[in-house]
């Protein structure tokens, strides 16, 4: 097994891991871990012919992964209440001075 790869991304630490296999290929896999310590491993369905290219595919998988994940915060985002006068539709406007 070689872990020679080791990146941040998104709030994670991901690793790739290559494996030899009975063929004499490189499987690979990406050990993600989040800011909480709990980890995740996502698995390349492939087989490789050397192991920098199956460690750029698990890293690859991994940010992929990580970039589908991301959510905007709750403190970004605009909620309507009910019975406002947003949900009628009725805006509020601007009186002219007269």
């Amino acid at each position: 097994m070689h872990t020679n790869r080791t990146i941040e991304h998104g709030g994670y630490t991901v690793r790739a891991v290559v494996t030899d296999t009975e063929t004499g290929r490189y499987s690979a896999a990406a050990i993600l871990t989040d800011r909480d310590g709990e980890t995740r491993t996502l698995g390349v369905d492939a087989d490789f012919a050397d192991t920098r290219e199956a460690s750029d595919q698990a890293l690859e998988l991994a940010l992929a992964w990580i970039q589908r994940r991301s959510v905007v915060s709750d403190r970004y985002v605009r909620r309507n209440r009910r019975g406002s006068n947003r949900d009628s539709g009725d805006v509020p406007r601007a009186r002219r001075q007269a």
